[in-house]
């Protein structure tokens, strides 16, 4: 039986990176939601929904190398790693009320337009502001992602890089919005609500397939390196099923030894093939008599 920590490779140092981030987002969305209601426009209010979502990400990393470091317990016998993605379903409840909410006020925008106040240069300068903390964020989460190989980093830099997209596309508006060009207003809302919606569309369909077990080896990927191991008569019952980084395996092997060691091993060897080809996993053989 082999055990993969789902949390070493996670280091001390990941936590005070993603704590860092987390008051870096904070403060971008305080900036435009400041804007956004100072100046009336719903593109910058959305902008701002769409980067609080960042530290929303930010919080559930957090949370889960918490929940995720806890060992496996009487209530919890394959590990806690399933609340990180309990927690990935509320952020995608909250992008999904988010983005109906950015649509429906968009569509009303459109039917009833209204004339915004002036963009003044502070607007501007401090959109500027919100642009450059998002590329420093970016890039940083980039280097650490690399750095310490962190599949959690590397993901919030992706949405991070969505977030510098919709900005610089709130600056370009600008230039419409003070040539009186009100429109652009809600259809780039509009805009930055899909890409909401999408962002809890990418999400749901990485924790679905978590929630249900779905599997992580198909058997027959597995079945000739299995009847190839010496003194296998045959094996079934075979499972597999993965938790972000955290994978189990499952079967009955059948033997042709009256050896107890001898299928030890040859179970050790079944397990190191499996191992070798697709990653670490906890693996548990049950040995059958021929």
């Amino acid at each position: 039986m082999h055990l993969a920590n789902p949390n070493s490779n996670i280091k001390p140092e990941i936590k005070k990176i993603l704590k860092a981030i987390l008051m870096l987002n904070l403060l971008v969305a305080s900036i435009k939601f400041f804007i956004g209601f100072k100046s009336g426009s719903l593109s910058i209010i959305g902008d701002a929904a769409h980067s609080s979502i960042d530290s929303l990400n930010n919080i559930v990393a957090l949370v889960m190398i918490k929940l995720a470091s806890e060992p496996p317990d009487e209530n919890h016998p394959y590990g806690h790693n399933k609340f990180e993605t309990l927690g990935a379903l509320a952020i995608v409840a909250f992008l999904a009320i988010t983005s109906f909410e950015l649509i429906e006020k968009s569509i009303v925008r459109f039917l009833n337009p209204v004339e915004l106040p002036s963009i003044d240069k502070t607007t501007i300068y401090l959109l500027v502001v919100t642009l450059g903390i998002n590329i420093f964020v970016w890039l940083y989460e980039k280097n650490a992602a690399k750095k310490y190989q962190s599949e959690i980093l590397n993901a919030d830099a992706a949405h991070t890089f969505s977030d510098i997209l919709v900005t610089i596309s709130i600056l370009i508006s600008m230039f419409f919005i003070t040539s009186g060009h009100y429109w652009i207003d809600p259809l780039l809302t509009l805009l930055i609500a899909l890409i909401i919606f999408y962002s809890g569309w990418e999400i749901v369909q990485h924790t679905v397939p978590i929630l249900v077990d779905e599997a992580w080896i198909r058997e027959e990927e597995v079945s000739e390196m299995i009847l190839s191991t010496a003194n296998v008569i045959g094996y079934h019952s075979f499972r597999s099923r993965k938790v972000h980084d955290h994978a189990f395996v499952e079967l009955s092997v059948k033997f042709n030894t009256d050896s107890l060691q001898e299928a030890h091993q040859l179970s050790h060897e079944i397990e190191h093939k499996i191992i070798e080809k697709f990653g670490k996993a906890k693996i548990t053989i049950h040995i059958e008599p021929s």
